[in-house]
């Protein structure tokens, strides 16, 4: 009996650690490919506007004037939203990471701004876990009422 409870013990440790550092690390699909983001995951833990899937699409989101205006009216909606990390700002590709309170996991966002089509491509992925409850899709539709608001001050 004791080598079953051993054996429970190391695994749940194993099982620990693995999401932790899977947790810890930016996933390989992170970042665009020729104006694309990675394909979500066949787990129902990401959102997208460039999904097809309509349980799982969100809007893109209009861009602003300039792609100067759109990347600081992001920025401040990020800022204002609170809970996250900017780890990349490159011409029209923004990345952030949100960290919830309680468990401490991150989740991966990413903006495209597409000056071409005059929208802002909006991703976001869970790293671990298979659902996220509708987190992801509740993250969106904050973020897009307060773009929305920024939005609305521009001159």
């Amino acid at each position: 009996m004791a080598i079953i409870a051993i054996l429970l013990v190391v695994l749940v440790v194993g099982v620990t650690a693995k999401l932790l550092w899977q947790n810890s690390q930016v996933p390989e699909y992170v970042g665009m490919q020729d104006g694309q983001f990675a394909p979500l995951p066949n787990s129902p833990n990401a959102v997208s506007s460039q999904s097809e899937e309509a349980d799982r699409h969100v809007d893109p989101l209009p861009m602003l004037a300039t792609l100067e205006a759109t990347q600081a009216a992001l920025a401040d909606t990020l800022q204002e939203m609170g809970q996250n990390k900017l780890r990349k700002a490159e011409g029209p590709y923004m990345h952030a990471v949100f960290t919830s309170s309680q468990m401490g996991y991150n989740d991966d966002v990413e903006l495209w701004i597409d000056e071409q089509a005059g929208v802002v491509h909006y991703r976001s992925q869970s790293r671990v876990g298979y659902s996220d409850k509708g987190v992801n899709k509740v993250r969106y539709d904050r973020f897009s009422s307060i773009y929305a608001g920024f939005a609305g001050t521009e001159e």
